[in-house]
């Protein structure tokens, strides 16, 4: 037996263990609902309502793997595996290990193609399920798979993608044009700032409305009527003090007030909202 860890699979292939193979082949069907394979190769995903399975199946091939080769270490790793998926693969006497050649292609929509040249069922439900938040489209008839990007998080599962080097027990090999792919990924990468930016300025400018007792769907009219009555509360010469820690906190509200009613009066000038 033959174990691999990868960030999202655990890839176990049973070298001329038939035996072996098919009794945990028997275990996964009769306790496992999200899976995929054929004869000799089957994955298992995780599923939230099934952890208790998966930890009796993965303390099995733990204790396999152990037996035959007595590595405590990678032996508790394949039991910890607990948030991967489970792959598992028959390699038998003088099988050759098949190889996958996947070609990437990126079109002007940001729509990514897999182009296998023909069909492969397993490696299409595989990328379904790795690309789980994103619209995935698999053409049959002509062996193309296409996926369409919905956040930044699609650089970041792509990469992983590419740089495995082996999948269901076959070697895999993905090209593309390396310079559009990284400007592909750098561009998606490039949208998560410009959204992140956008975040940070509305919740300063939420706050800027709260700071004047309001809420960003106020008219300018309300958030005027409540900053004048913010000063008039706030003015320093209000508290009748000249010294002391409440003159202090008034010209500090004070303050706070006036910037936050400059802020939300820009942005309602660049929102082309009516403001007095």
């Amino acid at each position: 037996m033959h174990c691999c860890l990868t960030h999202d699979m655990l890839a176990v292939t049973i070298q001329e263990d038939a035996k072996t193979f098919y009794f945990l082949q028997n275990i996964a069907a009769k306790n496992f609902t999200k899976k995929i394979g054929r004869k000799e190769k089957m994955i298992i995903f995780k599923e939230p309502e099934e952890t208790v399975q998966r930890r009796y199946f993965l303390k099995l091939i733990s204790k396999i793997y152990l037996r035959e080769h007595n590595d405590q270490t990678q032996a508790g790793i394949i039991e910890n595996a607990i948030d991967k998926s489970i792959k598992i693969s028959l390699l038998k006497p003088n099988q050759v290990i098949q190889k996958m050649s996947i070609r990437i292609a990126i079109e002007d929509n940001y729509a990514v193609i897999f182009d296998l040249g023909s069909h492969n069922t397993l490696f299409a439900s595989y990328l379904k399920s790795y690309f789980k938040d994103h619209l995935v489209r698999i053409r049959p008839k002509n062996g193309t798979i296409t996926l369409y990007p919905n956040s930044d998080q699609t650089a970041v599962l792509l990469d992983k993608l590419v740089a495995q080097k082996e999948l269901f027990g076959s070697y895999v090999e993905f090209h593309y044009d390396r310079a559009h792919y990284e400007a592909y990924t750098r561009t998606l990468m490039a949208k998560k700032i410009r959204r992140n930016r956008h975040n940070a300025l509305f919740s300063l400018l939420e706050d800027y409305f709260g700071i004047l007792g309001c809420k960003m769907e106020d008219s300018f009219e309300i958030v005027r009527s409540n900053y004048l009555a913010l000063v008039k509360k706030y003015h320093p010469d209000s508290c009748g003090l000249y010294d002391g820690d409440l003159h202090v906190k008034y010209v500090a509200k004070f303050q706070e007030v006036q910037t936050a009613y400059e802020m939300v009066k820009m942005h309602f000038q660049n929102s082309e909202r009516c403001i007095a």
